[in-house]
């Protein structure tokens, strides 16, 4: 997937997935969140463990654009 040059954004791809579609027993969101300059990808297990580490992918991307 190719997404541009923008310097003024930060990319990322956020797979969600259900444990209701999955057939699993867990009702809890879980997903990666994968940064698209440096491939880094983290792991959340949860609503509060997304927005966490979104926020600290965030974080990094901006101070590697300084």
């Amino acid at each position: 997937m190719k997404t541009g040059r923008n310097k003024a954004t930060n990319n990322f791809i956020i797979r969600i997935w259900s444990g209701k579609y999955y057939n699993t027993k867990s009702s809890n969101y879980q997903g990666t969140i994968t940064d698209v300059l440096t491939k880094d990808e983290k792991h959340f297990h949860s609503a509060g463990d997304f927005l966490k580490k979104l926020e600290l992918m965030n974080k990094n991307a901006e101070k590697g654009r300084k």
